[in-house]
């Protein structure tokens, strides 16, 4: 079969469909796989059908994150269907809400969870093969039927590297000179459950599987795959996701990856401070280790307990002087207005950013994401209303479509988060300007002056006001 695997992306935003090429390397012994990247590029209809009807694909795989990427991605699938094309649906938003995703007649089938292993078995009962349902959403005989989660989950180290190859521009996800960066997939699920993250959801966790973290020298093996492809010079590597850095031991055998790679190399990764001390920092210091995100998420200890994510602030302030002390730029991410948080309790958290060391305070609204804990206390309190239909989900996480579930004033919760976030990420681009200069990423600062967080969000909420309005 002919398969066609679409990431919609947004108009603002390059970034390289690391999932869908998962998916390829998957598929391709067996099917025909073409890859096709919308990110930071304009769409309209007659480019979308012309780019279609040059593939004629049997199948139309597109992958959907909540969120503004969601119109996008109906364009396509609604054109696509207009052609008599098989439409499915997969990635975060479809995994979170398969029945209401199926509620739209442009979607034919969703795939929850991982795709490796439901994907391989839809093409092949399209092809009129014998396989299992499981992990598949779909209409029959007039209802919408969600199957069970596979039996098995992917073993990442026994999967094929993705599929870079089959970008139809490569460069164009390394636009420097020199210093580029490559960013890979090491991880599946999560260690952890924390209330108002994705990975509590509940399907998540179920067609998702468990945490999952792949041998270090398979990120090595991409970073040379690449370099293969391309003469762009890369030099850095990012491994962060969701939670790198899981343990000293991990920490060891990721470091010793590096040092018997033999490329000189810098690396991003994510931890929490649960994890860290001074041993291990030493170690990833020493190898090269640059950039670390590591969450906060509220300086209130009831905050901390109801999140189930809870954080020793004297511990972190210790870490944070030690990582400044080794050079490695630091971000610590919070989130204003949890469900049940209080004026006190935010006052709490504005306290800490101000004592706590690092480079970027990464602040977020809390913005309700459907089927977590957090969500379900949103609904229930009857602070947020629950949307009915994928196409209410839009304005998810877009900046001026704030609301606020909290027990905080909106006057106190939205003025005391612009104005934090404004001395903050002036800060951030302050720190990060220098960072380029240091480096001698000098063509990435001189962007930075023009393209920053601040200029970036204008761009998105100007942006996404155009998607919706299509």
């Amino acid at each position: 079969m002919r398969v066609l695997l679409i990431e919609v992306g947004n108009s603002i935003t390059i970034f390289p469909p690391i999932g869908l090429m998962h998916i390829a390397s998957a598929i391709r012994d067996k099917h025909e796989v073409f890859i096709k990247d919308y990110s930071g590029k304009e769409i309209n209809n007659d480019r979308i059908k012309k780019d279609i009807l040059k593939i004629n694909p049997d199948i139309i795989g597109v992958r959907v994150l909540t969120g503004p990427q969601i119109p996008r991605a109906i364009r396509v699938s609604r054109i696509a269907k207009k052609l008599e094309k098989t439409v499915v649906w997969g990635g975060p938003h479809p995994t979170i809400l398969p029945y209401q995703t199926l509620e739209n007649n442009y979607v034919d089938y969703v795939v929850i969870g991982e795709g490796e292993i439901s994907f391989i078995n839809l093409l092949k009962k399209l092809e009129g093969q014998k396989a299992s349902w499981n992990g598949i959403g779909l209409r029959k005989n007039g209802k919408i039927v969600i199957n069970p989660a596979p039996k098995e989950i992917v073993n990442i180290d026994k999967q094929p590297l993705p599929s870079w190859d089959l970008l139809e521009d490569i460069d164009r996800y390394f636009p420097e000179k020199r210093h580029n960066m490559l960013v890979v997939s090491t991880t599946r699920g999560c260690a952890f459950k924390c209330g108002f993250c994705h990975n509590s959801n509940e399907n998540v966790k179920k067609y998702l599987g468990c945490y999952r973290i792949a041998r270090p020298e398979r990120a090595i093996e991409e970073l040379k795959f690449v370099q293969s492809l391309t003469k762009k010079h890369i030099d850095r590597l990012n491994v962060g996701e969701d939670f790198h850095l899981i343990s000293y031991d991990y920490a060891k055998r990721f470091c010793e990856a590096i040092k018997n790679s033999g490329l000189k190399i810098k690396w991003w990764t994510a931890s929490r401070y649960s994890v860290l001390n001074k041993e291990i920092i030493d170690m990833i210091a020493e190898t090269g280790c640059e950039r670390i995100l590591l969450g906060v998420e509220s300086g209130s200890r009831r905050i901390q307990e109801w999140s189930k994510k809870i954080v020793d602030l004297d511990h972190a302030i210790h870490i944070a002087k030690y990582l400044k002390k080794k050079n490695i730029f630091l971000t610590n991410s919070y989130i204003f207005g949890h469900p049940t948080e209080t004026s006190g309790e935010l006052k709490e958290t504005i306290k800490f950013i101000k004592k706590i060391p690092c480079h970027e305070n990464l602040i977020q609204l809390y913005r309700p994401l459907p089927g977590t804990p957090y969500y379900e206390e949103c609904i229930k309190s009857g602070k947020f209303k629950d949307l009915k239909k994928i196409e209410e989900w839009a304005h998810f996480g877009v900046l001026g479509n704030d609301v606020n579930v909290s027990k905080i004033p909106d006057g106190i919760l939205f003025s005391s988060f612009y104005k934090v976030n404004a001395i903050e990420q002036t800060k951030f681009v302050i720190n990060e300007e220098r960072y380029y200069l240091k480096n001698k990423m000098y063509s990435k600062f001189f962007r930075g002056l023009v393209q920053n967080r601040f200029t970036y969000k204008l761009r998105e909420i100007i942006q996404n006001k155009k998607e919706s309005s299509k």
